[in-house]
C-alpha cells in the first residue's frame, strides 16, 4: 500500500510538468489553410488549396492544383497538380510533386544526402544549390532566394524580384491592402505579379500562353 502511494505522490507531481509540455507543444504547433480561386478572363477555371503545418523549426506544406478550361463546352486544357513539401527552418530538406499537364505526366523529386542536394526530374538526376526552392509561391520569405525550380516540371530557374511596394487590391469585391512584388526568371515565361498579406500570398497574376490574364485570388 505504501509502494502505491508512493507512486501516486509521483505521478502527482510529474502531472503539472506533463501538462505544461503538452500545452507548450500544442502552442508550437501553427497550422494555415488557404484556398485560391482560378480565374481566367472573367471565368473561374480552377482552385488552388495549400495547407500550411508549422511546429517548431519544421514546416510542412501540401499544395494541390485543379485547372480545367473548357471552350463550347468542351475541355481544351487540364492540369492537375498536387506536391509537398519540408522545410527545417528556411532549408527545403524534401519535396515531392506529381503533375499531369494536359496529359503530359511528371514526377519531381527532392532531396538531402547530407550536405548535398539532389533533383529528380521525371527520372533523371542532376545536382542542383543548396539554398534552392520550389516556385510554390506560398510564402514572402522565398522571394530574396534567387535559385528556384518550377514544381510541376523541374526546370531551373533564375529568378529576379522586384519590390513595388504597397498596394490596394480588390479580392472578391472588397479592398484589401497588400505588398506587391513582381519576379521574373532570365530565360523564362515564369513571370508573375504577386500580393502578400503579411508573409502569405494573397494573389498571383500571370500571362497565360495565350496572353490571356489568369488570377489566382485567396478567398
Amino acid at each position: 500500500m505504501r509502494n502505491h502511494g508512493s507512486i501516486l505522490g509521483i505521478l502527482m507531481a510529474l502531472l503539472p510538468a506533463l501538462v505544461t509540455a503538452g500545452h507548450a507543444e500544442t502552442l508550437a504547433r501553427k497550422t494555415t489553410h488557404m484556398v485560391f480561386d482560378i480565374i481566367r478572363q472573367g471565368d473561374k477555371i480552377g482552385t488552388n488549396s495549400v495547407d500550411i503545418d508549422k511546429q517548431g523549426d519544421t514546416t510542412k506544406v501540401r499544395i494541390e492544383t485543379s485547372i480545367h478550361v473548357k471552350v463550347m463546352f468542351i475541355e481544351a486544357y487540364r492540369y492537375e497538380h498536387v506536391c509537398d513539401e519540408t522545410w527545417k527552418g528556411e532549408q527545403l530538406i524534401a519535396f515531392a510533386s506529381k503533375t499531369d499537364d494536359n496529359g503530359t505526366p511528371h514526377r519531381i523529386t527532392f532531396s538531402m544526402a547530407g550536405d548535398r542536394p539532389s533533383l529528380d526530374v521525371d527520372g533523371t538526376r542532376k545536382d542542383v544549390p543548396k539554398d534552392i526552392v520550389p516556385a510554390s509561391l506560398w510564402s514572402r520569405t522565398l522571394l530574396h532566394r534567387p535559385d528556384w525550380f518550377n514544381p510541376a516540371n523541374g526546370q531551373s530557374l533564375r529568378i529576379a524580384f522586384h519590390d513595388l511596394g504597397e498596394d490596394q487590391v480588390q479580392i472578391h469585391g472588397a479592398a484589401v491592402k497588400a505588398h506587391h512584388y513582381k519576379i521574373s526568371a532570365q530565360g523564362s515565361a515564369f513571370d508573375r505579379d504577386l500580393w502578400f498579406d503579411g508573409d502569405n500570398v494573397l494573389r498571383i497574376q500571370l500571362q497565360g500562353s495565350d496572353n490571356s490574364t489568369i488570377i489566382s485570388d485567396r478567398r
